[in-house]
């Protein structure tokens, strides 16, 4: 695809514009971390903020919990040990176009990937602090991206599932930096859980 410049970014090769897919150009993959503006983009629906407010924007945890949780951007930095890790993050569908025969999705090369230095809150610490209540057996994660199909169904809201008993909850972070710097808004800003492994 050609290369397009967006905000906070060099230029990337294109893969779509609706949802935005970037893939990072080889060349930045010669240092152990991938530079920010060099980051791969990969969001699943085609309506994602354009800026974040972090002065209305509220981080909530609450479903099957004692105390649900609505915290501003300055209470996670203020209220929270931070926790950094050193993380790829990877597409599942990287290198994709090179399957043969070919699959659906979007076609990428190699450039679905970065490793950077994640800085943010333990999840675990973000559950206890709510409670979890006896019978809980997974947290939900939803993006900030959003589709138009019906409320409820995966073309309306962007959804993952964690296990309660999985191992990787106990280094998975909600970040808030990225290689030492607020990860740039096309990236997750101002916070995008990490679950290394």
């Amino acid at each position: 695809g050609p290369l397009i410049t967006l905000p906070q970014k060099v230029p990337l090769i294109q893969l779509t514009d609706r949802p935005v897919q970037l893939e990072t150009p080889r060349q930045y993959f010669a240092s152990p971390r991938t530079p920010n503006a060099a980051f791969f983009v990969r969001w699943h629906l085609p309506l994602h903020p354009r800026s974040v407010d972090l002065d209305s924007f509220r981080l909530r945890v609450e479903g099957h919990v004692q105390r649900p949780l609505s915290l501003r951007f300055s209470e996670l930095l203020r209220e929270f040990r931070p926790q950094t890790v050193v993380a790829v993050n990877q597409c599942a569908g990287n290198s994709r176009s090179r399957f043969s025969p070919r699959v659906p999705g979007s076609q990428w090369g190699n450039g679905a990937m970065g490793c950077a230095e994640w800085t943010g809150v333990r999840l675990r610490d973000l559950l206890q602090r709510a409670g979890l209540l006896s019978g809980a057996v997974c947290v939900q994660l939803g993006g900030l991206d959003r589709g138009v199909g019906p409320e409820g169904y995966g073309s309306s809201a962007y959804l993952k599932s964690l296990s309660l008993d999985s191992d990787m909850l106990d280094e998975a972070i909600v970040a808030y930096a990225m290689n030492g710097e607020p990860l740039p808004l096309l990236n997750g800003f101002p916070l995008r859980v990490v679950v290394p492994g």
